[in-house]
This record gives C-alpha cells, structure tokens and sequence, in this order.
C-alpha cells in the first residue's frame, strides 16, 4: 500500500479528521481522550451503514478490529482487509507479537494501533505516534472537531552544555561517518549497536555529556524509555537527535545531484509501498544503493566508501543538519 490518507469520520456530536501515510500509525493518550468513541463510531458505520448516524470517509477501505467482533485468529481476519487501513483496539495482545512484526513487514494495509503500550516488536517512526486533540466546535454547532497532533517533538531535543562523547544506534556506515566527525572534532563516539541498547547507553554514561543519534523512522517504540531516563536522570546532560535515517540525509545532501529526488523525498509516502519497505529508511537506503551503484560514490549501508568521509561530501551532509548539531561537529 502506498500513499497519504485523510480519513474523516463524523456524527452530530463529533468529528475526527487523521491523516495516515505510513504502515505504522500509533495513537496514544490517557482514557477519556476519544480513542473508544472513535473505534465504535467507525464500527458502527462499517457494521451499520447511513442506518448508524455516522459518516465515514476516505480513499481506500478502512476496517476496524475490535476486541468483541474478532471470528476466528488474528490473521485470518487480518488476510481479508488486504489494501485497507486497518485500525486496532488496544486490548488485542497479539500486537505485541513477533509473529504481528513479522506480519506487518509484508502487509499491503496500513495500521493504527490505537494503544498506550510500546511495541518493541515494530519499527515505526517517530514522527507517525499521535495523541488525538480537541480542536474546538463547528462555528454554529455543538459538534466537536478532533484531529491527531504528533506525541512527541520531532527533531533534537537539547542539552544545557557541549558534548564530549557521540553514541548512534548505528553500527555500520552512519556510525562511521560520525566517527569521522568526531574524530576531527576530538569528540569520543560509540555505537549502541541497535535501537533498542540506546537506553543501556544513557544508562552507562549517566555522568557525561552524551549526543544520541537514532533514525527516527524506526525509534518510535524506545522513546517512552529514552524520554523518562532523559528527564529524570542525566540533569540535562544528554541530548537526543532523530533524524529520518542517515541515507535520507544523504539523499537530501544534493551529492547525487538528480532532479527527482526532491519530489521522492518530500512524498515518500507515494513510493515507499508497505509491501516492500517496513520502514521508510528502508525505501531510503534501497533508493541509494540502487542510484549509487558502480559508480564513485556507491553507498553500502555496512561499510562506508571513502567518498562520503571526504571533505565536500562531510561538509554537504552537515548543512542537513540541525544548526544545534552542525555546532558540536565544527
């Protein structure tokens, strides 16, 4: 499944308005924040039709897996939504799952997980975790018009003093460009090696001024832990940086100097097809090794060609990156 999706569901009472572009969408939020009263309007709709009061709209076909109406297992109700947005309600367990991972990274649906759980298991981005927000009522109206807002901030979350250390959860090529950063820098840089030993990390240099580096398009299930170890332990001496990927930063460089890359870059939603890419940097990191390939400048997501650690090339990756960061490498 590919593309961007404005769903609209709507009563006389209420209104909801979710835009969905990836194939992980979670949303979160304390009980009371609208997330029941939506799944059962859109089941109702789905079970009922006009008879329901409810209005529904969207592009593509939109299902809703609820607790009570499940026939037989998970998947087999899953197999019949194919090309669909699939919304989950929290009490399924089965979300949590190896085998819902494993599902989901070949899956031609779109799912919104509505859930306060974090879901180790999937590699959804940062930037797709909404909690839902009432945005006020209809001028004239008593209905009440809600919309999702990101969850978290998107972008660096800062520290009060200069880092002396660098750890990225890349133990590959994109660690390797910052080491080469560092090194010129003097900065000491080390590798989580994964996602999910960021927080190990912030553990172990709780008394240094440490940057973390993760991509983003994969980080969302580890940030609850990241947060809550940022804001209650390290007293301001961390700071945490997510960019989409390190091949997106690339491709958003210039280096490949081809015309479609902005357009790919700025609708990755129109080419990333769930089918083939889980995630996003997935899509990324395919698209430059493939337009790379047996050329000068051929990207290897293990082992980094010179190419990118020479100067040119480290200075326009920098200009990619937050003034904050550009500031800790020069």
């Amino acid at each position: 499944m590919k593309g961007k999706h404005l769903l609209k569901v709507s009563d006389n009472r209420v209104a909801y308005e979710l835009t969905i572009r990836r194939n992980i969408t979670i949303i979160r939020g304390d009980s009371a924040t609208g997330k029941t009263t939506l799944l059962e309007m859109m089941d109702a709709c789905l079970r009922y039709g006009e008879e329901s009061g409810i209005k529904m709209e969207c592009d593509v076909p939109v299902a809703v897996y609820l607790t009570d109406n499940r026939k037989g297992d998970w998947k087999s109700q899953l197999q019949e939504y194919e090309g669909s947005i699939v919304f989950i309600e929290e009490l399924n367990a089965f979300v949590k799952t190896k085998e819902f991972a494993e599902y989901v990274s070949g899956s031609r649906n779109y799912y919104v997980l509505i859930t306060r759980w974090s879901l180790k298991n999937l590699p959804y981005s940062v930037d797709e975790i909404y909690k839902l927000t009432e945005k006020g009522k209809y001028p004239g109206t008593r209905k009440i018009y809600n919309s999702a807002e990101h969850y978290y901030s998107a972008g660096y979350l800062a520290m009060e003093t200069q880092a002396d250390k660098v750890v990225t959860e890349d133990a590959g090529s994109g660690y390797e460009f910052y080491d080469e950063l560092c090194r010129r820098k003097g900065l000491v840089c080390e590798t989580a090696a994964g996602n999910s030993n960021v927080i190990a990390c912030m553990r172990n240099n709780v008394d240094q001024n440490v940057l973390y580096i993760a991509d983003g398009a994969a980080f969302g299930a580890f940030m609850d832990d990241c947060m809550l170890y940022m804001d209650f332990y390290t007293k301001n001496r961390c700071a945490l940086w997510l960019p989409e990927s390190f091949e997106y930063m690339i491709l958003k460089s210039g280096i490949l100097e081809m015309t479609d890359i902005a357009r790919l870059l700025e609708n990755t939603y129109d080419y990333a097809d769930s089918e083939r890419f889980v995630t996003w940097e997935r899509f990324y990191t395919d698209l430059l090794v493939q337009r790379t390939r047996n050329t000068v400048k051929e990207y290897s997501k293990r082992k980094l060609s010179n190419y990118y650690k020479g100067q040119h090339t480290v200075q326009l990756i920098m200009q990619v990156m937050p003034s904050e960061i550009q500031d800790i490498f020069r």
